[in-house]
């Protein structure tokens, strides 16, 4: 997150403080006093001033973190399709994803995670639809590409996998970071992520059983 100048740098230890706290003890585990008091504001009103509420604060931070994430995704997919691999969905997978992956290597992108994690379990977040109709380039481009690639599947089928898909990668990589050495052995954590992608590949193009498509059909009545 960047700094600019003494309103700006409250608002960024405001960020950082309600992420870290967030991230361990969930959105609902943490008052805006303890927030205000971890990032060393003696004004309780600091918080309400920067964001008005707690909700924006989380969009806030959602907004600031998962952009810089889009930048370097954006720069992955224009180099995938540029390469002619448009319609292969494991390189799609890595660039849409690495970004966020990566991140499991440093203190701060492990907070992210842990944050993202319980935004992602937080009822009064949709954050698969959040990610899927944020308007970031990235995003947008990445769920072109998978749209594409699933054309076969019945529509509903194909947007629901492409949230499981969602909260697949972010469930999986909070879990992760519970690791003692989650940011320090690499090689476990290649092989990890590694198996990741071949899991979210196999559930986002794994046939469709009878038994959903009659679900389908049923549900499709209501």
């Amino acid at each position: 997150m960047a700094k600019a100048g003494k309103r700006g740098d409250t608002r960024v230890r405001l960020m950082l403080a309600a992420e870290r706290l967030f991230g361990a003890r969930g959105l609902h585990g943490v008052t805006l006093k303890e927030i205000n008091a971890a990032a060393g504001q003696r004004n309780e009103s600091a918080l309400h001033y920067h964001f008005g509420s707690k909700k924006r604060l989380v969009e806030a931070i959602l907004d600031a973190r998962v952009g810089a994430i889009d930048k370097r995704r954006v720069e992955r997919i224009e180099a995938l399709v540029a390469a002619g691999g448009a319609g292969d969905l494991p390189a799609i997978l890595r660039a849409t994803f690495e970004p966020l992956t990566s991140l499991l290597d440093s203190e701060e992108g492990v907070r992210f995670v842990r944050f993202a994690a319980q935004v992602l379990n937080d009822p009064d977040f949709d954050l698969p639809t959040v990610a899927l109709r944020s308007g970031f380039e990235g995003i947008s481009r990445a769920n072109a590409l998978i749209a594409s690639v699933l054309a076969d599947l019945p529509p509903e089928i194909a947007v629901q996998r492409q949230r499981l898909m969602v909260e697949m990668a972010l469930t999986s990589l909070a879990i992760w970071t519970r690791r003692g050495d989650a940011t320090t052995n690499a090689a476990a954590r290649s092989f990890f992520v590694a198996s990741l992608f071949d899991a979210m590949a196999a559930a986002l193009t794994a046939p469709v059983s009878p038994e959903t498509l009659a679900a389908l059909k049923e549900a499709s009545k209501n």
